[in-house]
């Protein structure tokens, strides 16, 4: 007996909200056969104004008021030279489509970008650490060695120090802003 109450229930709620009309945020038209569509996009354009069932509230004051006779064709067209944004009519689905690619487009420009941004960041902050040690480890003053073209090692003396020691400076006030 209970679970015939809660059976019983269960239908008068389900059947209460799929009669109570579309949810929020969707729309519904009529087809050609007389159905009723429902979808959380907006219909084609080849529907009608005057077959669309319900619309979503934010986009009900975007919608053309329908016109009588041919003006109705015409007022959902933009005028030559004008973009369909401007005419007031609702963006059909290849439109809001082409809006949604080119957002995505920006999005991934803008994270890559930060992305290189980033990249050349820690660069710029290794190089500073690195000249940071190879300058303290000239000023420490021990011996320094290099190697050359041919694969030799090589010290260097006090003149190509003092000059490593300016070339490094300059490094460092490129990489980390400072002296």
């Amino acid at each position: 007996m209970v679970e015939l109450r809660l059976a019983w229930r269960v239908l008068v709620i389900t059947l209460t909200v799929a009669l109570s009309g579309p949810a929020l945020g969707q729309w519904a038209w009529k087809d050609d056969n007389g159905r009723v569509v429902y979808s959380d996009r907006p219909p084609p354009s080849s529907v009608k104004s005057d077959r669309i069932v319900h619309q979503p509230s934010s986009t009900q004051a975007v919608m053309p008021t329908p016109s009588a006779g041919a003006g109705a064709t015409a007022a959902a067209k933009p005028a030559e030279g004008r973009p369909a944004a401007d005419s007031g009519a609702p963006k059909n689905l290849a439109e809001q489509e082409m809006e949604f690619q080119k957002r995505q487009q920006q999005r991934a420009d803008a994270e890559r970008k930060a992305q290189e941004e980033q990249t050349r960041a820690d660069a710029k902050a290794a190089e500073c650490e690195r000249a940071k040690g190879y300058l303290r480890v000239l000023e420490e003053g021990g011996r320094v060695a290099r190697t050359d073209a041919a694969g030799n090692r090589e010290f260097l003396d006090d003149a190509q120090r003092a000059t490593e020691i300016d070339r490094t400076r300059k490094i460092m006030q490129s990489a980390c802003g400072s002296s």
